[in-house]
């Protein structure tokens, strides 16, 4: 019998619970639970954050987590279904009086973006020259850093060595910033290339040097004539911007106190660049739509180079991927993880965050300046990220209850029926029945079938990304039109296997969540059992294809 759980939306009360959260007992393929073709503003958990995150957010002013007088911050989030912003914020400090060169604080409005410049960087590496690039050993495009293999590796760094993806992705093993001109003959070293991920600004310098071999032009312009300009981002650059009809939030102060104006072009690929939340939304959703890269590129783009010590945070190129444990649903104690791919940024007087949940197709920005811009991204990036994120997964699941869910029926074959659901706790589309024939074909997922109680197994099904678009549809997201998305069907065997103790079970090894080892395990003349053809149609789901059991169930309720 069909079963619709209502999602319960209690503003924010997802965020923090007094329960121990614990991975669900399902085991998700890593990505999303649900589609995220919808525009989030429809769902009610998005308008209730829209209209109450502020209080969230003058409460860190209040309390003091935040210097009200003295930290001017700048906050947009944005989704790709829409192309557009659904949530923006400006907090313009009193005690900064002046330093708003146009007297207002809008999208528009410029501050520098430290490190997030080396994100725009590789962005522009890419473009220019494709993923292939990263497996190049830099001596390639800069063989006057050749020369030094062989010699002491306490020594020299051995150049010939270091791939530029090493360099995007923190593995050179350059450590801390040093003149160009230096790091052949005096830059010592740290670990060697590929050993671990250490943070390097250096390593970025040399990167802007590949830019300027691959280009022939200085890096400012070669930034400019790659993304800038394609994308439209008329206020971002790598040079101090012109004083006439600046919108910019400008420290004043030497050197010491404010970063505004310092324009050293061998570090700016590292940290050098200026740009407002209206161009980190429009790089954003060039990155999630893969405007100026091919959909592969992007996808390898946006996956984790190296490991660090923490269990929570992998690195990229140069992302700094945070995993989070997601509650599946408001006020759930279970989660599921999701990668949340960001930079940070951070100069004297101000600092910047980026980030993009491809999960969720949805992004933000934070920028801060003032004297206490460096800490205050940290709860600022944290308020926003915990909340939007968490409520965007939960939108994700109120949008496929409503559209998604259902009982589905072939009229052509006799007992060929097929019921989805939505759960609290349960990531991904319940498989709630499945029958061919009056056969429940949910058994023949897993091995050995025969041997298999139906009533010891749940089966989730998950969105692979792998779509095809009708002729009347421009994209996925368009609310008119027709589109078919591929579905897999995890099977879990009740009770699951036990987990790992980090994750709330016993041991060192996780034994309960193998499902990425067993997807198209199965096949019926090619065509894999665990496969799904959802045809949606105004983003709603009106059928549902099996080619294994040869079926088209079509939308009865």
């Amino acid at each position: 019998m069909f079963r619709r759980i209502a999602l319960l939306l209690p503003f924010l009360s997802f965020l923090r619970s007094s329960t121990q959260a614990l991975p669900t007992d399902d085991c998700p393929i890593l990505g999303p639970s649900f589609p995220s073709n919808f525009d989030p503003s429809s769902t009610t958990v998005i308008r209730e954050l829209q209209s109450r995150f502020p209080a969230q957010l003058e409460s860190l002013l209040s309390s003091g987590v935040i210097n009200r007088t003295h930290t001017s911050f700048s906050i947009n989030v944005f989704s790709a279904v829409t192309n557009s912003s659904i949530f923006s914020y400006h907090h313009a400090a009193p005690g900064l009086n002046g330093s708003l060169t146009a007297g207002v604080l809008n999208d528009d409005t410029l501050y520098r973006i430290g490190s997030v410049s080396k994100l725009l960087s590789v962005y522009a590496i890419l473009v220019k020259a494709g993923m292939e690039i990263f497996d190049h050993p830099v001596t390639r495009y800069l063989p006057e850093l050749a020369g030094n293999a062989g010699s002491d590796p306490l020594e020299r760094i051995s150049w010939e060595e270091v791939t530029v993806g090493a360099l995007a992705s923190q593995l050179a093993g350059t450590g801390g910033m040093q003149f160009l001109t230096l790091m052949r003959t005096r830059k010592r070293p740290v670990v060697p290339p590929f050993e671990t991920a250490l943070y390097s600004d250096a390593g970025f310098g040399i990167l802007g040097r590949v830019l300027e071999r691959l280009t022939g032009l200085p890096y400012a312009d070669a930034v400019q004539s790659i993304l800038f300009a394609p994308l439209g981002l008329n206020g971002t650059s790598a040079r101090q911007p012109r004083r006439e009809g600046l919108n910019a939030v400008v420290l004043p102060g030497s050197f010491a106190e404010s970063s505004w104006g310092f324009d050293n072009q061998i570090t700016a690929p590292s940290g050098g660049l200026y740009s407002n939340t209206a161009d980190l939304r429009t790089t954003g959703l060039s990155i999630l739509h893969s405007a100026l890269l091919p959909p592969r590129t992007t996808r390898a783009w946006l996956k984790p180079q190296s490991q660090t010590a923490s269990l929570t945070t992998t690195i990229g190129a140069p992302w700094e991927i945070n995993r989070l444990a997601l509650p599946v649903s408001p006020s759930s104690p279970r989660t599921r993880i999701s990668d949340l791919y960001t930079k940070l940024g951070g100069q004297t007087g101000y600092a910047a965050v980026f980030a993009l949940s491809p999960d969720h197709a949805l992004g933000f920005s934070v920028l801060v300046a003032g004297p206490r811009a460096g800490s205050a991204r940290f709860p600022l990036r944290d308020a926003v990220g915990e909340a939007w994120v968490t409520a965007a997964e939960h939108a994700a699941a109120e949008n496929a209850a409503r559209n998604f869910a259902g009982t589905f029926v072939d009229p052509s074959v006799d007992g060929a029926n097929l019921t989805l659901t939505v759960q609290r706790d349960r990531p991904g589309l319940g498989l709630e029945a499945w029958f061919v024939r009056g056969v429940d074909w949910r058994a023949n997922l897993t091995y050995p079938a025969a041997a298999l109680p139906v009533a010891n197994l749940s089966v989730r099904l998950y969105p692979t990304g792998l779509v095809t678009l009708s002729p009347s549809s421009p994209s996925l997201n368009a609310s008119a039109g027709a589109a078919q998305l591929s579905f897999r069907a995890i099977p879990l065997l009740l009770p699951p296997g036990p987990r790992a103790a980090v994750e709330g079970g016993q041991g060192l090894f996780d034994n309960g969540c193998q499902s990425w080892s067993s997807v198209d395990f199965w096949s019926v003349d090619g065509y894999g059992i665990d496969e799904f053809v959802f045809e949606v149609a105004g983003g709603r789901l009106e059928s549902v294809r099996s080619l294994a059991a040869g079926t088209r169930m079509r939308r009865i309720d």
